[in-house]
């Protein structure tokens, strides 16, 4: 088996960190350790906490992501994360490790990367199997703590991630409700983003919106409480809420689409959607979702044709990363 390869994926919650060995079946990424940013200081705590449980074990390469955009030149990289106070660089991960050039990307351009070495059992199709174009334009989102955004393309026999921040892009209405719900919290915060709803927080936004909308006292729930008693329709601002979500992402990624003439499909990750695919089956509207994705006016033949798909694996951004350290150390 090769010298491995350090990988983590950083996020406002968890901090995951791996290694990944090429194998014959490929590349290989061990179940990772998963750390509540929290509870640590910094990211180099984690960071050394990790090391120092593997055994500080001879590194192939490095690569790491964390939600947030990239700022300075490859060597000087960083990335401030966008809702937890912390800095990932290239100077800790190659001081920690001794790996002279790791690689730090945003998030979901690591996702991105890991497109084209998912199979078949590692997607969920939402409503009908489309086939996507072979090395057309692919779109990612998912929602978690925030709300990623990326894409993937190919020229010249590369695979070209785009890092975005798309999730922080204005949202728009397409019902009296949902411009009633927008309006409430425009009044709120001023300016509403899709991550606004499209996230753990914005799941308990339109919650309380819903809430205030109907002259009801606000009450402290928190997202996976809002899709449990969704799920069990025991509370119906619950169920309007989930709706509203469902609705807005399908709306979101067919905007995306559009973008990016993403016939290589768009893909939904982040820890939301899939987990309630696995936790509350049926939960995701998946006919509101894809109704809400067609719908563009004289766009929506051209986006009935492209596939839309949920990733069910849950290391995917692991899985990019381990194809960039190992690219990257050839």
């Amino acid at each position: 088996m090769s010298t491995p390869v350090l990988v983590a994926d950083i996020g406002g919650t968890n901090a995951r960190f791996a290694l990944a060995h090429r194998s014959e079946h490929g590349i290989e990424v061990a179940p990772p350790a998963i750390y509540k940013t929290a509870e640590h200081a910094s990211f180099d705590d984690a960071l050394q906490r990790f090391l120092t449980s593997s055994g500080s074990p001879a590194l192939a390469g490095v690569a790491a992501c964390a939600a947030g955009p990239v700022e300075g030149e490859a060597r000087s990289a960083r990335i401030g994360l966008t809702n937890f106070p912390w800095e990932v660089s290239v100077a800790a991960l190659s001081r920690a490790t001794g790996v002279a050039r790791p690689c730090l990307v945003n998030d979901f351009a690591a996702v991105a990367l890991a497109v084209p070495a998912l199979g078949p059992h590692d997607l969920h199709i939402i409503g009908q199997a489309l086939a996507p174009v072979p090395q057309a334009p692919a779109g990612l989102l998912g929602a978690g703590t925030g709300l990623g955004m990326s894409a993937i393309v190919f020229g010249g026999g590369s695979e070209i991630p785009i890092a975005g921040e798309g999730g922080h892009a204005d949202l728009a209405a397409n019902s009296g409700r949902e411009a009633e719900v927008i309006a409430h919290l425009r009044a709120l915060h001023g300016h509403v983003s899709a991550e606004r709803v499209l996230s753990g927080p914005g799941l308990v936004a339109l919650y309380d919106a819903l809430l205030a909308l109907a002259g009801q006292p606000q009450c402290l729930i928190s997202p996976p409480e809002i899709a449990l008693h969704a799920h069990r329709h025991e509370d119906e601002i619950a169920v309007e809420a989930v709706h509203l979500f469902c609705g807005f992402l399908g709306a979101v990624a067919g905007n995306l689409a559009l973008t990016l003439g993403a016939r290589g499909g768009i893909y939904i990750g982040g820890g939301i959607v899939p987990g309630w695919l696995m936790q509350h089956p049926g939960l995701f509207d998946e006919a509101h979702f894809r109704a809400r994705f067609e719908a563009k006016g004289r766009m929506s033949q051209w986006l009935s044709k492209v596939p839309a798909y949920v990733i069910r694996r849950n290391d995917t951004a692991l899985l990019g990363l381990a194809r960039i350290a190992f690219e990257a150390s050839r």
